[in-house]
């Protein structure tokens, strides 16, 4: 081959290239630009044009600085100077302008360019759009924000069960720092009874399979068990085989606790509704035995083995009517007679009864509070509170043991006590009274139940079950809340929180006052009462003392007795609770049409549709049933004697 051969082939080799570099250049997704030393543009391509907006027309023969913020200038000349002494640039991020003025993250490789002397006569530079990666960075940036500060517990595992990651969230959840669990088993926080269960989880996972939601327990480093909500998801490594697992665990103790409250407390509000009602019943019922076991024993005939009978039937009818009692307070319908009295005097006032009901081989201690602790409660109910408790620990003692009975002052902060329920305590000062024993303790399966009515672990014979039962309606009617601490052989506390009275001088309660000789019975009164039997003994007690009796079955009729009387019925002594118009509808439309006249009320129980014990009707009398006559015929006569005074 001659040289002029040789020469035009080396030519048509370097048009290839050149051709090739140029449909390279053209076809880049990056901007590649070509500039001379001083930084004029000679080359600008199609991924050039993408990039910033101008086409190769517009940049060909400008400067380079139209794409550079003034403060980068500089930067560029620095570039420059550095290519002009043969250095490469690879990978240099900085920003660009585009043509809309909008500013772009770059990625920069310049290379000197050289003429065929090799002498270095400009700068060809790849410009990368580094928008999509600076976003996906700072999502990621994000995420991980989001993660290192979400209260939930967020971490990753193996298929294994080795925990790999661990965020703040977990670390306060469960209370191990990062260092202490990863590359530790998660069984860890496993219960050994819920083992298993975390190995089907793993195996789900394995399989591809999302686990959502799912409630169970988890272990924490104290050893507590919590209540928790997992949601876990297959983790994929880039060739998306599943090597792990994500986990999202939330706590939800609190909310497990409210809900197991609202349960019980809807249960104990149907059972209080179901007490009542048989309270109401068992108490009218009970208003007639006794009624008519007295008609029995004025008999002068009545031999003494059958007066002794009747004398066990009242006794009987007492011990019902206790009993009828205890329910109405569980139920909270009770009537209460609240004064303002030192709680430390008044179980000091208790404590030698108290002692009374305690073996020789139990010892009672009290303990007061250092100075007057001011509660305003019904007295005998505190006592009932006290006894009841002091009973239950004298139970518990087998083999005699210790109880204590202690009264304190205390301030409760936001969120510092629940009470037996899980209920958040409201914050204030409040009047403590605690009974602690030494006995046996309460097992742990019993203990959410021992307030309900009838559930007791005594022996047959030894408790009827609703000692507590009582307890917790006395003091929920008092505003106040109680907390128990038990552990089997270890014994118990139930503690009760009082509110504070607003005042610290004792108000003197209004006693009953003492049995006195009635006036002549006179008068014509209005009996009314659903209740066949109670109508009946109430009208005879009446009708025997002397006074003329009407009766109705219901405030209807009762509303039609007084029209058809004319204003000649003195006294009107009514049930509560009655069918088609009952004692709050009577109530009403006699303080409408018939104020003068005087109303006593009886009632086996209270409800909120009954008698408005607040307003106009509260101050006038109201009786328990089952009613003694001479209570019934002593209230009468005081009432009427009033009537007549005013």
């Amino acid at each position: 081959m001659t040289h002029l051969d040789q020469k035009h082939a080396g030519e048509q080799e370097n048009g290839l290239a050149t051709a090739r570099l140029a449909a390279l250049s053209a076809a880049s997704s990056d901007a590649i630009v070509n500039k001379l030393l001083d930084g004029t543009i000679v080359g600008w391509n199609a991924g050039a044009e993408r990039l910033f907006g101008y086409c190769a027309s517009e940049m060909q023969g400008a400067s380079i600085y139209r794409l550079i913020p003034p403060e980068l200038h500089h930067e560029e000349q620095r570039i420059l100077e550095r290519v002009a002494r043969g250095e490469q640039i690879f990978r240099f991020e900085t920003t660009r302008i585009r043509k809309d003025g909008s500013i772009v993250p770059i990625e920069l490789t310049v290379t000197p360019v050289r003429d065929h002397s090799g002498t270095i006569v400009g700068a060809s530079s790849i410009k990368r759009d580094l928008t999509e990666r600076h976003q996906a960075a700072e999502t990621l940036a994000r995420l991980a924000s989001i993660v290192e500060t979400s209260d939930d517990a967020i971490l990753s595992k193996t298929l294994d069960g080795i925990v790999v990651t661990w965020n703040a969230g977990a670390e306060r959840i469960y209370g191990y720092e990062p260092g202490e669990i990863i590359g530790r088993s998660i069984e860890l926080l496993v219960p050994d009874d819920l083992r298993d269960e975390e190995q089907e989880i793993l195996r789900r996972v394995a399989r591809g399979e999302h686990v959502a939601h799912y409630e169970t327990r988890r272990r924490n480093r104290d050893g507590s068990e919590i209540d928790v909500s997992l949601t876990i998801s297959p983790l994929r490594d880039r060739s998306g085989v599943i090597v792990g697992a994500s986990s999202i665990q939330r706590d939800i103790t609190e909310r497990k606790r409210g809900e197991a409250a609202l349960r019980q407390a809807a249960k104990m509000e149907a059972i209080g509704r179901l007490s009542a009602g048989l309270a109401h019943d068992f108490n009218n019922q009970l208003h007639a035995l006794s009624g008519f076991a007295g008609f029995a024993g004025r008999d002068p005939n009545l031999g003494r083995t059958a007066r002794q009978d009747l004398t066990q039937i009242q006794k009987a009818v007492e011990r019902m009517a206790s009993l009828t009692r205890q329910l109405l307070a569980f139920a909270r319908q009770q009537v209460l007679a609240p004064q303002t009295l030192d709680l430390n005097m008044a179980v000091a006032d208790a404590y030698p009864m108290l002692q009374r009901l305690l073996g020789a081989d139990i010892d009672l201690q009290f303990a007061p509070a250092n100075a007057p602790t001011w509660v305003r409660v019904d007295r005998a109910q505190l006592v009932q509170v006290l006894m009841n408790l002091v009973i239950n620990a004298r139970d518990a003692l087998v083999g005699g043991g210790q109880i204590l009975v202690r009264t304190a002052s205390v301030d409760v902060e936001p969120g510092e006590v629940w009470d037996r329920l899980g209920v958040p305590v409201e914050p204030g000062s409040y009047a403590e009274l605690v009974v602690q024993d030494t006995g046996q303790g309460i097992a742990p399966e019993h203990l959410p139940r021992i307030f309900e009515p009838f559930y007791t672990t005594k022996q047959i014979g030894r408790g009827t079950g609703l000692g507590l039962a009582t307890v917790e309606g006395i003091v929920s009617q008092s505003g106040g809340h109680i907390q128990v601490e038990s552990a089997v052989d270890r014994g118990t506390s139930i503690r009760v929180l009082l509110p504070f009275s607003d005042s610290s001088e004792p108000r003197p309660t209004h006693a009953p006052p003492a049995a006195a000789s009635r006036p002549r019975a006179e008068g014509r009164l209005l009996v009314v009462d659903d209740e066949d039997l109670v109508r009946a003994v109430v009208a005879r007690v009446l009708e025997e003392e002397g006074y003329e009796v009407m009766k109705a079955r219901n405030g209807r009729e009762a509303i039609a007795c007084l029209e058809k009387a004319n204003g000649s019925i003195n006294l009107v002594i009514a049930d509560i609770v009655m069918p088609e118009m009952g004692g709050r509808q009577l109530g009403e439309e006699m303080s409408r049409r018939f104020p003068s006249i005087p109303v006593v009320w009886m009632s086996g129980h209270l409800r909120d549709e009954g008698l408005p014990l607040r307003g106009p009707l509260g101050d006038q009398p109201f009786l328990q049933k089952p009613v003694s006559s001479d209570q019934l015929l002593q209230t009468v006569a005081q009432v009427l004697q009033r009537q007549a005074i005013g």
